[in-house]
């Protein structure tokens, strides 16, 4: 079940996107938007915004008072962001369930120590949508990466347009591997909404065969899911692309994968598909390791 969705809010442009593939996830499901804003104070939005740990003597006091002049500046641009969002879509503004479900959203802001925050706050909700890295932000390199580690929770990671939605076609990218099945299940709720759901596999060594797909998709009519499926692209060509390439085909509006990171370094180093997706997916994917 996914009811509460948290979204990050930058309080920069990038923010049009993640609300609205937010929004399209949100509605057909009757959830709640949890809008979290973590502002920066100057010192540690300079660990991530360029040159500023070079500086010195008076050019570092004067970063360091830009640094600040943005932090405020986002800030407000977040909130403002916010609450155009809830005007221009009549989402009502609560922070507590009641009764009658309907689609709603709640606003907050921290200071600082933006990775554990942001984790605290996805482990506590269903799902995360959140943009593609621009440090327009200044929040920390790897925040994706480091959410889908640690939280335990799913992550939408929005395109850099808005989406026409999610209910229409989701294609999940599948391998025989568990960080799949993980993510299969957790997006139920999304293909029960679906009015198309395709099973795709790409060609490659090791990877699913059509009768494994067609297997899967039989298991999916248990649930009330008419899943349809695909075995594309050619043995050993890179993996990533021919996944895109055969999704905007099928012209998916969602793509459900597993996200796969290696050994004890996966908050940094995650697998060549995981990594290719996140950098240069057009369309929203959904992840879970």
């Amino acid at each position: 079940m996914i009811k509460t969705i948290l979204v990050p809010v930058s309080g920069s442009s990038t923010d049009a996107s993640v609300f609205a593939t937010a929004l399209a996830v949100a509605r057909p499901l009757a959830a709640h938007l949890e809008f979290l804003h973590v502002h920066l104070s100057p010192g540690v939005a300079a660990l991530e915004a360029p040159h500023v740990d070079f500086l010195q003597g008076t050019a570092a006091v004067t970063a360091l008072a830009e640094l600040q002049c943005t932090g405020t500046r986002l800030s407000a641009q977040a909130l403002a962001h916010f609450e155009e969002f809830c005007e221009q879509h009549r989402v009502v503004i609560r922070d507590a369930p009641t009764a009658v479900e309907l689609l709603s959203a709640h606003y907050s802001e921290e200071t600082d120590q933006p990775l554990a925050r942001l984790v605290r706050h996805a482990r506590h909700n269903d799902l995360v949508v959140l943009g593609r890295r621009h440090n327009r932000d200044h929040l920390p390199g790897g925040l994706i990466e480091h959410l889908l580690a640690r939280s335990g929770r799913p992550v939408i990671v929005a395109g850099e347009h808005a989406p026409q939605g999610s209910a229409g076609t989701i294609v999940v990218g599948w391998k025989e591997t568990p960080e799949a099945a993980r993510a299969l299940t957790a997006a139920m709720p999304l293909l029960r909404q679906a009015r198309r759901v395709v099973l795709l596999a790409v060609r490659e060594e090791g990877g699913a065969t059509l009768e494994q797909l067609e297997e899967l998709a039989r298991q999916l009519a248990w649930h009330g899911i008419d899943a349809e499926v695909s075995l594309s692209g050619e043995a050993g060509r890179p993996v990533a692309p021919q996944l895109l390439r055969s999704a905007a085909q099928l012209r998916a509006d969602l793509l459900v994968v597993g996200a796969f990171g290696h050994g004890a370094l996966r908050v940094r180093i995650f697998g060549g598909v995981t990594r290719s997706l996140l950098d240069n997916a057009e369309l929203p994917v959904f992840m879970l390791q």
